[in-house]
């Protein structure tokens, strides 16, 4: 099997189902939400059966909330609800691996848009976990520094946008000066190239870290490119047993 035409299939079809989507809707919330389940059922397809695909809001225990949240990356097996309302759902953050913003046109605006949601959601606080208590505890080791959970991660995917340049000056204007793990950490633009990061040798990641630097590649497979950049780390993801309790410390039964 060649992957790299299966992926120019699957491209191909998102294309035309966006298209279609853009033609045929006439209210930009409809546009919006036939454009997020073009990239719902892909990633559904391709990522691990152990991740769910969802939207909606994520909450930490210290009552923060996100902005609303285009698709959530979360533990499908460990993840309580908190509220659902049709796919819309409210979960905990420590649940939650990755966000993923999707734009029919990243343009200025747009790319401001989705910086915000992206602060929303690093500023909420993973804690509400079962610590580790035997003799082995485990770490990972994201944005150049260890962790002892997942630190959650921010694309952005976009059908299209202005030049690839201007998506990158754009996007260093917002957050050069942010720690890696406060960033967006990729862009994929279907029409055009990905917006990635690059280590001091030469290697291309999804995540940021303090010595890489962020660079833009046109391609003709970004889909590929950016799925397989985004699944290094998504195949790793894993989280430590949640804890309901910080949730519930003030409430009185």
């Amino acid at each position: 099997m060649d992957l790299k035409e299966v992926f120019d299939e699957v491209s191909s079809q998102m294309k035309s189902d966006f298209v279609k989507a853009q033609k045929s809707l006439t209210h930009s919330g409809l546009k919006g939400d036939a454009n997020e389940e073009v990239v719902k059922k892909f990633l559904r397809q391709y990522l691990p059966k152990s991740l769910d695909i969802t939207t909606g809001m994520l909450v930490d225990s210290e009552g923060n909330q996100s902005k609303q949240l285009d698709i959530i990356i979360c533990d499908s097996t460990k993840t309580p609800i908190f509220y659902q309302s049709g796919e819309t759902r409210v979960i905990p953050i420590e649940c939650a691996y990755a966000v993923i913003e999707v734009k029919a046109f990243l343009d200025k605006t747009e790319l401001e848009k989705s910086y915000k949601n992206m602060q929303s959601v690093k500023a909420l606080n993973k804690k509400a976990y079962f610590e580790d208590k035997g003799v082995i505890v485990s770490t990972k080791t994201l944005y150049g520094k260890e962790w002892d959970y997942w630190p959650i991660q921010h694309f952005v995917f976009a059908f299209d946008s202005p030049s690839l340049d201007s998506v990158l000056s754009n996007l260093n204007a917002y957050q050069n000066h942010n720690e890696p793990h406060k960033r967006i950490d990729s862009i994929c633009i279907l029409e055009k190239g990905v917006i990635m990061n690059q280590s001091q040798d030469g290697m291309f990641s999804a995540l940021p870290d303090s010595g890489s630097k962020v660079v833009a590649r046109g391609t003709s497979k970004p889909l590929l490119f950016f799925y397989t950049l985004i699944s290094i780390f998504l195949n790793q993801a894993s989280m430590k047993y949640f804890n309901l309790m910080p949730y519930i410390k003030e409430m009185k039964f």
